[in-house]
């Protein structure tokens, strides 16, 4: 099993975008003219079919035919570990990669408030941390002074070595990021509710575009939460750009939801067509979904896969 990055697999520059998610409701641009009332912004059906892209350089990114979607609703072949195991990682922060020291950092498996391990990063950010035996997904709760708690969901491991090395670094959001960035597009964040952010990719790894995200609170079928606004990422900026400039995933594949109430257990939806002739139809499909919890003056972020069984 590949393990998942924790900066959206190579998404490195989405920092300021993550945070001004948490920041700002109507970011991207000047235009103070809203984009639609905050319980329908983000969520309209795609007026394209799903396609892949690859980035031939840095923020250019280019269709690579239709997302591939062999995998989807097919048996998750993910693996328990076999040992207990350590995992060798190096806490950063999220906007300008500097190590962060003294992090406090939990492994849990499902509920973030039950951890299985935890460990502290030292004066290099550097960590040893424990992950038990038998484990499958998993996530990083990571919290350090100056810092904004953030949960990194739906990881996996390698299971035939006693060390893993991979992800090679986690990333916290700095305070200091969330409290400057409203000033700079004038808005303020509605304090005590969460953010979810992510990106979404086929079954090759290649990131997908054309679909809608939303945080419902049923499985499968979408109830969408009142007042959580879903936005998408310029595909060359990395920043999120108003609903009405991107109505559905760039090239980058990256989305995030905000302004969303405490919730203990949430679905994290990602709709779009498949094909042309299901957009033809409008038929549109569950791609991918994962249980996440809402949490408090929280980012949770997190990589995304068509939904498997």
């Amino acid at each position: 099993m590949r393990s998942i990055s924790s900066k959206f697999n190579g998404h490195v520059g989405v920092a300021v975008a993550l945070v001004a998610g948490v920041a700002a409701v109507g970011c991207g641009g000047s235009d103070p003219t809203p984009d639609a009332p905050a319980d329908v912004v983000g969520f309209a059906p795609p007026t394209k079919s799903l396609k892949a892209n690859k980035e031939t350089a840095p923020n250019m990114w280019v269709e690579d035919g239709a997302a591939d979607l062999s995998c989807l609703n097919t048996p998750n072949s993910d693996m328990p570990t076999t040992m207990a195991s350590k995992l060798m990682t190096k806490v950063e922060d999220f906007q300008t990669s500097s190590i962060v020291a003294a992090a406090t950092v939990s492994i849990f498996t499902t509920d973030p408030a039950t951890v299985a391990s935890t460990a502290v990063s030292d004066g290099t950010g550097n960590l040893l941390i424990d992950v038990p035996t038998g484990t499958k997904r998993f996530g990083f709760k990571m919290k350090a002074d100056g810092s904004m708690d953030t949960l990194l969901v739906n990881q996996y491991l390698k299971t035939d070595v006693a060390v893993h090395t991979a992800p090679a670094e986690i990333a916290i959001v700095s305070q200091g990021t969330a409290n400057a960035l409203p000033a700079l597009i004038g808005v303020t964040r509605t304090p005590g509710l969460g953010v979810i952010a992510g990106a979404l990719r086929d079954c090759q790894g290649r990131e997908i575009s054309n679909f809608i995200a939303t945080v419902s609170s049923t499985k499968s079928t979408t109830t969408r939460l009142p007042n959580a606004p879903t936005y998408y990422f310029s595909p060359t900026l990395k920043t999120p750009a108003r609903n009405k400039l991107q109505p559905s995933a760039s090239g980058n594949g990256l989305f995030m939801v905000i302004e969303i109430q405490p919730q203990a257990s949430t679905y994290v939806q990602m709709w779009g067509y498949p094909t042309d002739a299901d957009l033809a139809a409008g038929s549109l499909k569950l791609i991918a979904e994962l249980p996440v919890p809402v949490i408090a003056e929280t980012i949770v972020t997190g990589s995304f896969e068509p939904l498997r069984q």
